[in-house]
């Protein structure tokens, strides 16, 4: 089953409070994917009522984010004040961040039977890959009970017996099909370019496609969490 990330996105968007906000986006020219991403952005908050500033900030902002990659990310990221850093950016930003709210949304709304289990169990072998970036930190909080594992120490014995692998290392064509199982989840967090090569996805009994996958619902969470958290 490929999951419909856009539609799963209008049903979030349409569940979220109409009410004026102010969002500020810091986007570098040069960070061309980054732009249609904004672009996205820009269209929903159309939608919701929320003023979009670009590359400024006064004080009024409800929510402050940075487009990433950035040259001056670090900087930044260290000067929103934590409640109003509502793409989860800092390390002590009140708010989860959006693209983990996103994959954990998509995961409890998976097909999977006996259901998964996040916490763990025997339908619950969650592979995060690619947890010391900040991704898969920040997943590897939110599900403590999943396997962490580096881009360059894949073991063979540990990823054929995951139910779910999450992939967000940025790296195409990473995981090939010797390395899954038959039936298993894959989410997919590159962009863009997939991580997941077209012959291991055949073997999925569930995936999140590149693009119109974890992309659309994370862009619904940042609103989710501006109008809804933030509120």
């Amino acid at each position: 089953m490929i999951f419909d990330g856009k539609k799963f996105a209008e049903e979030i968007i349409a569940k979220l409070p109409r009410r004026k906000a102010k969002l500020a986006i810091f986007l570098d020219p040069g960070n061309v994917s980054g732009a249609k991403y904004v672009q996205k952005k820009i269209e929903v908050a159309k939608r919701l009522g929320v003023e979009i500033v670009m590359n400024k900030i006064d004080g009024s902002e409800d929510g402050i984010m940075v487009q990433l990659p950035h040259p001056r990310a670090k900087e930044l990221i260290a000067n929103i004040p934590p409640k109003k850093d509502v793409d989860g950016l800092r390390e002590d930003s009140p708010y989860q961040p959006a693209v983990v709210r996103a994959i954990v949304e998509i995961l409890n709304n998976a097909p999977s039977d006996p259901p998964l289990n996040l916490r763990g169990g025997r339908k619950g072998v969650i592979l995060i890959v690619g947890c010391r970036g900040f991704v898969g930190r920040k997943l590897m909080q939110v599900l403590p009970n999943a396997i962490g594992m580096d881009k360059g120490d894949f073991d063979p014995s540990t990823t054929l017996r995951a139910d779910v692998v999450i992939s967000t290392t940025g790296q195409k064509d990473l995981i090939d099909s010797d390395m899954v199982r038959d039936g298993f989840i894959a989410i997919d967090v590159g962009y863009p370019d997939a991580e997941f090569t077209p012959a291991a996805l055949a073997k999925a009994s569930f995936y999140t496609p590149v693009p119109g996958g974890v992309g659309p619902v994370t862009v619904a969470c940042l609103f989710t969490n501006l109008l809804v958290e933030c509120g």
